[in-house]
């Protein structure tokens, strides 16, 4: 099943593509421009991710459960609880795991304060968790592997082994954009990992800016913030990335495109994707 992510989209532009996807993720976005999306999409709306009922001042909050799992619990609690006022059901709520560390808002992540353990993050994250276990009763929650941008601190989810032990504890959303980050700061071919037997709940599928042709640090630096949610263009990384969501399909049925671009882009972006359509 393929699904389009309703962030950094007008409802014009969802609705421009609705032929193309089989419904939508509610992303990321003020409770207000969200519930105006769920009165229009209704039913269309399978599954919504980490933050999509913002009220005004909580636009900086990180969510964070590898880190600092009580907060997480508690924004993730106050965002199902608004959901249930705007949407009757969904399958899954994905959340952002969060950096090993701190990290001072969306669009900087310089790292501050000590860096975390895995095991310190893998411990928060059960944490996170069982504070969650009675409020996320409305379908299964799952964790996305959010990526560093400083090769010093890899995200939860850097490599097999921590995505495999990371999904014995909690279903994966998992975000092959991000990884993809993860194994250029890392020097590693996403085609090189081993992803079978992940407990996967969702793919997130987001390519990355056509200036990054290899995975390298290099490659990164060439290309500026944020590195996903491109368009798809015809580079090794980018054709890897949709390889590699091509052989997970037989590991779960939701595909979710998280895209930005011109409506021909995401249109496009989206044939590319049409192996995941429901038959």
């Amino acid at each position: 099943m393929l699904l389009i992510s309703t962030a950094k989209h007008t409802l014009e532009e969802l609705l421009k593509v609705r032929g193309y996807v089989d419904g939508y993720e509610l992303g990321i976005g003020s409770v207000e421009h969200n519930r105006m999306l769920c009165s229009v999409l209704g039913g269309s709306i399978l599954t919504i991710h980490n933050l999509p009922a913002l009220m005004p001042g909580e636009e900086a909050f990180m969510m964070e459960p590898a880190a600092d799992p009580k907060p997480a619990a508690k924004m993730a609690t106050k965002m199902i609880k608004r959901m249930e006022n705007m949407l009757g059901s969904w399958s899954v709520y994905g959340v952002h795991a969060g950096l090993r560390g701190k990290i001072k808002g969306p669009s900087d992540f310089t790292i501050k304060g000590n860096l975390l353990p895995f095991e310190k993050c893998l411990e928060n994250i059960r944490t996170f968790c069982e504070l969650m276990r009675n409020v996320a009763r409305h379908g299964s929650l799952a964790v996305e592997n959010i990526y560093g941008a400083d090769e010093r601190s890899p995200a939860v989810g850097a490599d097999e082994n921590e995505l495999l032990l990371l999904s014995r504890v909690v279903p994966l959303l998992l975000d092959l954009g991000h990884l993809a980050v993860n194994c250029a700061y890392r020097s590693v071919p996403l085609e090189s990992l081993n992803l079978k037997g992940l407990r996967i709940a969702e793919l997130h599928v987001s390519f990355l800016h056509p200036k990054i042709k290899d995975f390298t640090p290099e490659s990164l630096r060439a290309a500026p913030m944020f590195w996903d949610h491109h368009p798809y263009t015809d580079t090794p990384v980018n054709r890897q990335i949709l390889n590699m969501a091509s052989q997970l399909i037989n590991e779960t049925q939701l595909i979710v495109a998280e895209v930005s671009g011109t409506p021909e882009e995401t249109r496009q972006t989206l044939e590319k994707l049409f192996f995941a359509r429901s038959r």
